[in-house]
């Protein structure tokens, strides 16, 4: 199934319409000489052609049986056609600083709903076609502004393969150089910048806030040309883990129409705010049955600490304990027991095994998912309380989270 929805375009040519409704010539009547001649002709061509089959099929089969016993020579060097993009490393894009003063945050919650006309009238001017070339091919998709000085978030697989960006402001067609901030590929997020002055930033909303049943409106780039498309919905589910590319994700999951050219783009509110960015959709045939209306987005609140990260180090992160745990479903409730603690980790010392992991913060949690998000907004170098059961008696503990991802890349 396809779940992406970045678009690469062909390098060869396009295709040109043949025109239709010219009229035909009269038809001839062939006379009986001329019809049989045509008799006798097409037989021959039927006898040429069994003589021909069955001799390819000789062959054939001689070839099958000479396989079995003798390997195929090697085939000489430089004559495998292998694509462009073998070999290729996010180092192959331009990059840009990142800035430790930046700092993006969620906007106040509005409460004034807005038509679908007033918000693409308030949106499209902080949504953006986003090129990424490589040699003679290129992907397109979309992107959000996130701040007036030039910092656009959009999907990882949107400029992966990519040599080169652009990014075109879809409000006024104007187009702008961007270079890569950082990226995160497990999360599909990446930031670029561009050198521009006076962009208007999207506005962030909380969407912890959604409701399954919400309106929401996707507004992006589909197929590449189509610029500043929007194309309405509903929040069909909250948390929605799905399988990206042997990733797995929690992704808001809208029936918002998605196509090719939309990933990097806006999940919009009714109220006007960004509230998910759009990065992938479910499609296909499984059992002659066809998969429509599966649209997916990555949740703002979620993405935000990772955003800012990136921003301000150029580096993304996994906040994290140092702990391995095991999950355990209990009435639709999952419990996180503690199963070991990597040395020299945080945890070490504070946390044991066959602690329970109730509380973070002091706010419980139903899913490991919530736990980890807890994690993720709480953010590396600051300290995390947990309320954990051990034997029986329930116990507050502190421990100072660290990156996980940079504890895996040391020797």
């Amino acid at each position: 199934m396809q779940n992406h929805l970045s678009y690469r375009w062909p390098t060869g040519p396009s295709l040109r319409s043949v025109p239709y409704g010219s009229p035909k010539p009269p038809l001839r009547r062939l006379g009986r000489a001329a019809r049989t001649l045509l008799i006798v002709i097409g037989c021959l061509a039927g006898l040429a052609l069994l003589i021909f089959a069955a001799f390819w099929g000789v062959l054939t089969l001689a070839g099958y049986f000479s396989n079995q016993i003798v390997d195929a020579p090697p085939l000489p060097t430089g004559s495998i056609s292998r694509p462009q993009s073998d070999g290729w490393s996010p180092d192959d894009l331009p990059w840009g600083d990142p800035d430790p003063a930046v700092e993006i945050s969620l906007s106040q919650p509005a409460y004034q709903l807005l038509t679908a006309q007033e918000i693409y009238q308030q949106v499209l001017p902080s949504v953006v076609c986003v090129q990424a070339g490589h040699g003679e091919s290129y992907s397109v998709g979309s992107g959000v502004i996130l701040t007036s000085g030039g910092y656009i978030a959009t999907n990882y697989h949107v400029i992966e393969k990519g040599s080169d960006l652009e990014v075109m402001l879809l409000s006024t067609q104007r187009v702008y150089d961007a270079v890569l901030i950082g990226y995160d590929e497990e999360l599909d997020l990446a930031v670029l910048k561009v050198d521009a002055q006076g962009l208007t930033p999207a506005r962030l909303a909380d969407s912890d806030q959604l409701q399954v049943g919400d309106q929401v409106y996707a507004i992006g780039n589909p197929m590449g040309y189509l610029y500043g498309t929007m194309t309405d919905g509903i929040v069909s589910s909250l948390a929605r883990e799905v399988e990206v590319d042997s990733r797995d994700m929690t992704l808001i999951q809208t029936s918002a129409a998605l196509n090719s050219g939309n990933s990097g783009g806006a999940l919009v509110d009714a109220y006007g705010q960004v509230v998910g960015i759009t990065s992938a959709k479910i499609t296909g045939v499984n059992d002659d049955v066809v998969t429509e209306g599966i649209g997916l987005a990555i949740p703002i609140t979620d993405s935000l600490p990772f955003l800012n990260y990136i921003i301000q180090t150029g580096k993304t992160c996994r906040p994290a304990l140092g702990v391995t745990c095991n999950i355990h479903t209990v009435e639709g409730q999952q419990r996180v027991i503690i199963a070991e603690i990597s040395p020299g980790a945080p945890a070490e010392g504070i946390l044991e095994p066959e602690d329970e992991v109730i509380a973070l913060n002091g706010q419980p949690f139903d899913t490991f998912y919530q736990l980890t998000r807890i994690l993720y907004a709480t953010g590396v170098g600051n300290p995390v309380e947990l309320t954990v059961l051990r034997n029986g008696q329930e116990i507050i503990v502190s421990v100072t989270l660290y990156d996980s991802l940079t504890a895996t890349s040391q020797p």
